[in-house]
């Protein structure tokens, strides 16, 4: 499984097919602000799981949000990820996430 950070965003990465990728985000809900799947990589990659992890503790304590992806078929897809808040979808996003994904045959 390939692990991706923040740092990973704007980068290319090629994965073997059937291989995974596990991108990890901070996310602080209890600011309103969240990450938002944009687009997933489709038709090469498809989304395994999409999960907060270590939500459960004080007001305003952040969490990771946790994406996996599967490569699917061979090809080129762009995974894209904004943060925002929920009723703010026209504003721009505080911060985005992409990184291209390249399947070979």
């Amino acid at each position: 499984m390939v692990e991706l950070a923040e740092d990973a965003s704007g980068r290319e990465i090629e994965l073997a097919l059937g291989q995974q990728v596990a991108i990890r985000l901070p996310e602080n809900r209890t600011t309103g602000f969240q990450w938002d799947l944009e687009s997933s990589g489709k038709p090469v990659c498809v989304l395994v799981n999409d999960a907060v992890e270590g939500q459960a503790g004080a007001p305003g304590q952040g969490a990771t949000h946790l994406w996996k992806f599967r490569a699917a078929q061979p090809g080129q897809g762009t995974i894209a990820l904004a943060y925002r808040r929920p009723w703010e979808r026209q504003a721009a996003p505080a911060q985005t996430f992409t990184v291209r994904v390249r399947v070979p045959r």
